[in-house]
């Protein structure tokens, strides 16, 4: 029987410019293991005792160094199987607005990013579970839903931690 984990975390960065909304992709370096050579969104564990708000925060800024000018929870969970590890992994899905001309710094596990413009997801972002979150963060971020005021993780910047809506 598959183990089912959720210590995991997964983060859409996304920014607005003149031309419309980017989503940031991470190209996985041949030696990062899992997945290596594709093209993915922030994906990180969760450490012992840390949040996943804390968890999704500190991986964004690992592999990216990325600070977000908004943060938001999204109301989804990617879940898929990982068939040579036999397990079910569930991730809470988060979503990084940052600056426009934000500068992005990669880490070793990556070898190169690019943004992908929002009409284009399709094409770019092989797996479903990518593409739904994008099109929840969509309608509920993006869009004028009044879901945004309650998915919105406010940030405490004096004490770099966050607080949740009231």
């Amino acid at each position: 029987m598959p183990k089912v984990k959720s210590n995991r975390v997964a983060v859409y960065v996304f920014r607005h410019f003149s031309g419309g909304t980017q989503f940031l992709q991470l190209h996985r370096a041949a030696e990062s293991g899992d997945y290596a050579g594709t093209w993915q969104t922030v994906y990180g564990g969760i450490k012992s005792g840390e949040t996943a708000i804390h968890a999704a925060l500190r991986e964004l800024k690992e592999e990216t160094q990325l600070v977000p000018t908004n943060f938001f929870q999204v109301e989804y969970l990617e879940s898929f199987y990982h068939r040579a590890r036999d397990r079910v992994t569930i991730l809470p899905v988060f979503a990084a607005q940052v600056a426009p001309h934000a500068k992005v710094i990669i880490d070793a596990e990556h070898d190169d990013y690019r943004w992908v413009d929002l009409p284009d997801i399709a094409a770019h972002f092989v797996w479903r579970v990518q593409r739904q979150a994008i099109a929840i963060i969509e309608q509920d971020i993006l869009g004028t839903s009044p879901a945004k005021k309650l998915l919105t993780i406010k940030m405490d910047s004096r004490k770099s931690k966050h607080q949740t809506p009231k």
